[in-house]
């Protein structure tokens, strides 16, 4: 669940872009840097999407609910 209003669609779109550009506009060695800064920029996009939520895993991790 969302606790703060922002649009995190914009940075998902801008990976789907550069991985277009680096599937079928690039060539060579330049395609396999490009999709590899597209890796990077996918995992920035999805810890932008999280950050400031709040966890609800009552249940999970190795300790439980109980761990410290």
């Amino acid at each position: 669940m969302q606790t703060h209003s922002r649009n995190i669609w914009p940075p998902f779109a801008a990976v789907a872009i550069l991985a277009a550009v680096g599937l079928f506009l690039v060539h060579g060695t330049a395609s396999g840097v490009v999709l590899a800064v597209t890796v990077f920029a996918f995992i920035a996009a999805c810890i932008y999407a999280l950050a400031g939520e709040k966890v609800r895993d009552g249940v999970g991790g190795i300790g439980g609910p109980f761990s410290w």
